[in-house]
C-alpha cells in the first residue's frame, strides 16, 4: 500500500519547470528599421533575464528580462547619440524596459507562443511572439517580431509620422541557454 501512495504521488505530481544560464557571450537582442530610407540595425548591448522552461510544464514556465536603454549600439554615431535623447528612448528618465510573459503555450509546428507585457518609457503594451528551440544543450531560443515604436511613446516629437523613421521596429532576438 505504501508503494501505490507513493508511484500515485509521482504519477499526480506535475514535472517542474527547470531554471537556464545563458550564456550571453553567444546571444543577441537587436532591433532593426529603416531611417531616410536607409536600413539600420542594432543590439542592446546590457541586458539580463530569467528562464524557467518545461516543454511539459509550459502553465509553470516564465520569461523576465530587463533591457539598459542606453545600450542599445547601431554602430552608427548620429543613430547612437540620438537613441538615449528625451523623444527616443529617454534614458535619463527610463534607463529600463522589460518583457515578462503572461503565458507561454504550445504550437503544433513544435514552436512555442510567449504572450506577456512589453514596458518602454513607462508604457507597458502586450505582445505576443513565437519562437523555437533548437538543438539539446546548449540550445538556441530564436524569434523574430515587430514592434511599433510609437505606442511606446518612442520618437513620437521628433517622428511621429513615420517620415524619417520607420514605426514598425523589427526585434530579434537569439538566446543560448543551458539548464542550471
Amino acid at each position: 500500500m505504501k508503494y501505490f501512495f507513493t508511484l500515485l504521488l509521482l504519477i499526480t505530481t506535475p514535472a517542474l519547470a527547470a531554471n537556464y544560464t545563458i550564456d550571453k557571450e553567444a546571444s543577441s537582442i537587436g532591433f532593426s528599421g529603416t531611417h531616410a530610407g536607409n536600413d539600420f540595425t542594432g543590439v542592446f548591448e546590457e541586458w539580463d533575464a530569467t528562464i524557467t522552461f518545461n516543454a511539459e510544464d509550459l502553465t509553470n514556465s516564465k520569461i523576465t528580462a530587463t533591457f539598459n536603454t542606453e545600450s542599445a549600439k547601431t554602430g552608427d554615431k548620429l543613430y547612437d547619440g540620438t537613441l538615449p535623447q528625451g523623444s527616443w528612448f529617454d534614458v535619463k528618465n527610463h534607463p529600463k524596459a522589460t518583457f515578462e510573459t503572461t503565458s507561454i503555450t504550445a504550437n503544433e509546428d513544435g514552436t512555442y507562443k510567449a504572450e506577456g507585457n512589453l514596458t518602454i518609457r513607462d508604457i507597458t503594451k502586450p505582445i505576443s511572439f513565437n519562437f523555437s528551440l533548437e538543438g539539446e544543450s546548449p540550445t538556441l531560443a530564436k524569434t523574430a517580431f515587430t514592434i511599433n515604436r510609437l505606442d511606446f511613446n518612442i520618437g513620437n516629437a521628433a517622428d511621429a509620422d513615420g517620415t524619417w523613421v520607420s514605426t514598425d521596429i523589427g526585434m530579434s532576438l537569439n538566446i543560448v541557454v543551458s539548464p542550471e
